[in-house]
């Protein structure tokens, strides 16, 4: 997988993607109802003004630079060195691949050695094992639940040093391999 900032030729798939009823479900929100027009308006001029502490990133497939999902880091807290994440996988056919841990645990690495960042918070449906995976995998710990428009949310956290830990273990452990 690779990291790539969004760009104009990512929002036809976005557009889809956030038309899907069921990928806009397992996110806890509709989907989308506006034109393709007013989306691209949207999509050039909308997350840089209104959200300058906000980095999206398109995720493409190494092999054919396929747009198969996106993944962000919001809501930036500079002082305390903490920000929001999260992450879409919108092409179906590279779910249950491994494809948005490998993407996400990019997002983190980004995220920690090169932003300085020291903590990294999201939130889940409670009902999306899919997405609870992914983020254990990468090392988040639950950290307590939230009740948001009837839907219930699993709240997880990674700190800077629980990353450490994690990416020595993995390096300790692909060594004792070779």
């Amino acid at each position: 997988m690779i990291l790539h900032p969004k760009s104009l030729s990512d929002a036809p798939r976005d557009y889809i993607w956030r038309k899907d009823a069921e990928l806009a479900a397992l996110n806890g929100e509709s989907p989308l109802k506006i034109s393709f027009i007013r989306y691209i308006t949207q999509f050039q001029t909308g997350p840089d003004e209104d959200h300058p502490s906000k980095e999206i990133y398109s995720i493409k497939t190494i092999a054919e630079g396929r747009h198969i999902g996106n993944c962000a880091i919001y809501n930036i807290d500079w002082d305390s060195a903490e920000a929001q994440s999260g992450i879409v996988i919108g092409d179906r056919r590279y779910w249950d691949h491994g494809y948005g841990t490998d993407a996400f645990k990019a997002l983190i690495g980004y995220a920690f050695n090169c932003m300085g960042l020291r903590r990294l918070n999201l939130k889940t449906l409670e009902r999306n094992a899919r997405a609870r995976k992914c983020f254990s995998g990468c090392g988040f710990k639950p950290s307590g639940s939230l009740l948001e428009n009837g839907e219930t949310y699993l709240v997880m956290q990674l700190d800077f040093e629980d990353y450490v830990r994690s990416v020595s273990s993995y390096a300790a452990a692909c060594e004792m391999e070779h």
